[in-house]
């Protein structure tokens, strides 16, 4: 018998969670249960539950065996789509064969990004799954998602990201302009830059003030960070740093060490006719798949090219229904930005080039010159983006003659739009008909890792910088089918500029 001290020094362990699931965990999801049979008991739950994984495995198959099916996918698309890019890595363990990475990238995917897509990569670093999703996205015409490929592996690391890069870079070739955006990853970024030397690195800015928020305080990462990334010229960009450099001397030597890729507008090339600073399309591609993500490996590839199919056949559509030269949504848009630049003072020199004066609220005079023959502005929005600045649309207002499509850049054209979907991804039968292949060996699965207590979770957490608010309900557009935005909306590809009505003067009886 041990005799312990009364006064106990150790933390309580009463919020520590449990391997067992709560109360309230069980009551959740039995929920379902209750209302299809109120009497049910536990023992009906149990078999209803166990009822449920043998469905599924009768269905999907046996969990040791769905790695090992990726070998007749592989088979199956290459027989359906030649020139896809699909490579499965293994690692042999104790005499045993087990999965270690996967790509996949299709022919048409390929073929659209490098004819009709703007020369832009956003590599996502990984998603909510029991290993890491990792995924290269584009953009199109419409700045919609254009997915590139995907592909999974156990862990990020420099080895595991230099692989994948690889088979990406195995796929497009050698690309004489390229930007790719990242997150604040260094395994990744170290793989970029060796598969990609002269490709330009840019950076999340999202990632970089989360970041940045665990180091300094607000006063520091404030709004001057914010207008400092968002800024065309270099001048501009300098004045809004120095503010935040007033703050704290720390910043910049934290900057160079830390996020030394280009995060900020003013460094962007004008090659890539792309100015975002932040990561976005992760976002895009994370809700795009979070009903797959429970699925085996190798149902959930083919889920994710049947989605594909789907996106490109929609989208194809869209493109045949387009005419004109210039994506009709893009007029529409510099349409509705045209209005209200009754602020502007024009001077022109000639029909091509003139100087343009703005009134700032701080009551600053700026000047800006513009070039419409060369397509520049020395506020550099315009040759960052492919498309005209304020500046721009009001010397384009003030010269007669002109039309706005002469000046905007070519990757927002119907032709690049049509090229990019001209591809089709491959249509392939149920799993039983994909060849069968000899390998010799059989694919097992990787080594379980340890994960945290709980069921795995699907949904990103939110940062700090993400606002929250009251849930709003997503509209979807009857005509191109998209979401995000109703009929006659600029952002719709079908819809056209809009005339503007004019008011007819009635007549004086007499």
């Amino acid at each position: 018998v041990q005799i312990k001290n009364k006064d106990h020094k150790c933390p309580s362990s009463s919020r520590l969670l449990g391997s067992t699931a709560s109360q309230a965990w069980v009551a959740e999801r039995a929920i379902p249960l209750l209302k299809r049979n109120p009497n049910i008991g536990t023992k009906e739950i149990q078999e209803e539950l166990e009822a449920k994984k043998r469905a599924a495995d009768k269905l999907f198959g046996q969990w040791d065996d769905t790695f090992d099916w990726l070998y007749r996918f592989k088979a199956e698309v290459d027989l359906r789509s030649p020139g896809s890019v699909i490579e499965i890595d293994t690692v042999i363990e104790d005499g045993e064969v087990r999965f270690s990475k996967f790509f996949c990238a299709f022919k048409a995917s390929i073929d659209g990004f490098l004819n009709g897509c703007r020369p832009y990569i956003s590599i996502i670093d990984s998603t909510a799954l029991n290993g890491h999703m990792s995924v290269a996205l584009a953009l199109d015409g419409h700045n919609c998602m254009f997915p590139l490929a995907f592909g999974f592996f156990d862990c990020e690391t420099k080895e595991n990201w230099t692989w994948f890069m690889d088979q990406y870079g195995k796929g497009i070739g050698p690309v004489p302009k390229l930007a790719i955006c990242t997150d604040a990853c260094k395994g990744l970024e170290l793989a970029v830059r060796k598969i990609f030397p002269r490709a330009e690195q840019r950076e999340c800015f999202r990632h970089l003030m989360e970041n940045m928020k665990k180091k300094f305080t607000r006063d520091v990462y404030g709004k001057n960070m914010w207008l400092a990334a968002k800024a065309y010229t270099r001048g501009k960009h300098d004045y809004f740093m120095k503010k935040v450099l007033e703050a704290t001397s720390g910043v910049q030597t934290w900057l160079e060490t830390n996020h030394n890729l280009i995060w900020a507008r003013s460094k962007f090339s004008t090659d890539i006719k792309v100015d975002y600073i932040n990561n976005n399309l992760a976002e895009a591609w994370n809700g795009w798949i979070k009903e797959l993500k429970d699925l085996p490996i190798h149902c959930m590839v083919d889920a994710i090219r049947e989605k594909e199919v789907i996106l490109f056949e929609k989208r194809r559509r869209v493109s045949m229904a387009l005419h004109g030269t210039i994506l009709p949504a893009v007029i529409h848009q510099l349409n509705a930005a045209s209005r209200g630049l009754g602020h502007l003072k024009v001077t022109k020199g000639n029909s091509d080039q003139a100087e343009v004066t703005e009134i700032y609220k701080d009551e600053k005079v700026r000047r800006h010159v513009v070039y419409l023959k060369e397509k520049e502005c020395t506020c550099r929005e315009l040759q960052v983006t492919g498309k005209p600045c304020p500046h721009a649309l009001a010397v384009i207002i003030a010269c007669r003659g002109h039309d706005m499509e002469m000046y905007v850049d070519m990757a927002y054209s119907v032709e690049k739009f049509r090229a990019a979907y001209a591809g089709v991804i491959p249509n392939i039968t149920d799993r039983n008909q994909w060849p069968v292949v000899d390998k010799g060996f059989k694919l097992l699965p990787p080594h379980a890792k340890p994960r945290g207590l709980g069921r795995q979770r699907k949904n990103r957490i939110p940062s700090f910088l993400e606002r929250s608010g009251k849930a709003t309900r997503q509209v979807k557009c009857p005509g191109c089918g998209e979401l995000g935005h109703r009929r006659g909306s600029w952002r719709c590809p079908l819809t056209g500029p809009k005339k503007r009505k004019r008011s007819k003067k009635s007549k004086a009886k007499p």
